[in-house]
């Protein structure tokens, strides 16, 4: 993966955003609350060439709605997309059963979104080992091999969900 621009980044984000090794980046919001953001290879799902983002609360401390995370977000996951045309997959995390309302608040951010017209979103929902997960996969739409990372994903899914 190419290492994403963290004056880009900062550019856009209304929180300051340092990154560590790994592609790991990181910032703290008005309310003291950390947040990790991962962009790591796809290991675990298809489509193949894919990057998965994870969301890490750090100290799993509840935190109020907040626009500046979503603008955060959305300038870390816009950087990605400049330098990379590539498939990225958001995974709701399964540890506390929020995985539901984590699922409607990732879609109600990504259909609030200004450039949403240039991306590419599939969504499934499906019980893993009797948990429900929330998947999507997200592309910018000039992606040459769209069509063939749709079929993974779909392929996958049905794989996956019981």
């Amino acid at each position: 993966m190419i290492t994403l621009n963290i004056e880009n980044i900062n550019r856009q984000s209304p929180y300051f955003v340092t990154c560590e090794a790994d592609s790991v980046y990181y910032f703290y919001t008005d309310f003291g609350v950390g947040y990790n953001i991962v962009i790591k290879p796809n290991d675990i799902f298809l489509p193949s060439g894919a990057f998965v983002l994870d969301i890490i609360n750090i100290w799993n401390v509840t935190s109020p709605g907040d626009p500046k995370f979503k603008q955060t977000l959305i300038a870390i996951v816009e950087e990605f997309f400049r330098q990379n045309n590539d498939v990225m997959l958001y995974v709701t995390e399964t540890k506390d059963s929020k995985q539901a309302f984590r699922n409607r608040l990732f879609l109600r951010w990504f259909n609030t979104y200004e450039n949403k017209k240039r991306f590419f979103i599939k969504t499934a929902e499906g019980k893993m080992d009797g948990k429900m997960n929330f998947l999507a996969m997200i592309s910018r739409k000039d992606n040459l091999n769209l069509q063939r990372a749709v079929q993974e994903f779909e392929d996958t899914v049905s794989f996956l969900f019981d």
